[in-house]
């Protein structure tokens, strides 16, 4: 299954949230890479989903996919790591969210963000899916008004499980 991994974009916002937070994203990196799941990022340089993705490869993961705007001169790339796992080019910044759902066929919240929430709420409309967030990095659930419209799954990493 190919997952998609949304996160902060620094580690430090997870780590205010729960000093073990590393040991936990580390983890689940070697959970996902022993199942055999593929997983989908875009890896900030120093961000959670480059740790993640980075964990992942060391446990011998089967694939890491990065989607990287390519063409976007609105903002640019400088701060990505385009040398994780192979591109997938969503254009612009503004296709970002839409293509990180087009490719995955579920999501794992690994912390609180703002483009993790934009990411969370394209799974409505494109290709629904689960999102499971992870507990421990996290300081509360989401409003239930959102669950009405998304599969929002909240559990610990010691009971994340997702099957095919």
């Amino acid at each position: 299954m190919r997952i998609g991994i949304i996160s902060p974009s620094k580690i430090s916002y997870v780590e205010e949230i729960n000093p073990k937070s590393k040991e936990i994203i580390i983890e689940i990196a070697k959970q996902l890479a022993k199942e055999g799941h593929e997983i989908v990022v875009t890896p900030d340089k120093g961000s959670v989903s480059e740790l993640f993705a980075q964990e992942y490869i060391k446990n011998k993961g089967k694939k890491v996919f990065s989607i990287i705007p390519l063409d976007d001169e609105e903002f640019g790339i400088s701060w990505i790591n385009t040398e994780i796992g192979e591109k997938i080019n969503c254009g612009t910044w503004r296709n970002q969210p839409e293509k990180l759902n087009e490719e995955t066929e579920a999501l794992v919240q690994l912390g609180y963000s703002v483009g993790g929430l934009a990411e969370i709420c394209y799974t409505k409309w494109l290709k629904p899916k689960p999102v499971f967030i992870i507990k421990e990095l996290i300081t509360q659930e989401l409003p239930k008004e959102l669950e009405r419209s998304l599969n929002l799954k909240y559990v610990s990493y010691h009971k994340l499980k997702i099957e095919k």
